[in-house]
């Protein structure tokens, strides 16, 4: 199984027009994915992490965009631990 790295995220804004949601990542390969080709990715065996500010967080698989009206699937968090810095919500986007 592979680790990928996420450096940076895109945002989209959502079909709401409330907020600005999570499209896809971009890794420290300088590569970019979508949510969706991250999610079938972590569900073959693959890791995928963060990396910001010398932290890094591990991201897991959620049904739906955290944002309670928002429908959009599937989506994409960091696990919680002891620092924002490395949550995906809060990497550069891209």
């Amino acid at each position: 199984m592979s680790t990928f790295t996420v450096t940076k995220v895109r945002k989209e804004t959502a079909s709401s027009g409330t907020h600005r949601h999570i499209e896809g990542v971009i890794t420290s390969a300088g590569v970019h994915y979508t949510r969706q080709e991250v999610v079938t990715s972590i569900e073959a065996g693959n890791t995928w992490q963060t990396s910001a500010g010398g932290y890094s967080a591990t991201i897991k698989t959620v049904s739906y965009c955290p944002n309670g009206t928002c429908l959009a699937k599937p989506y994409i968090e960091t696990v919680p631990d002891n620092t924002k810095a490395d949550n995906l919500e809060n990497l550069t986007e891209g």
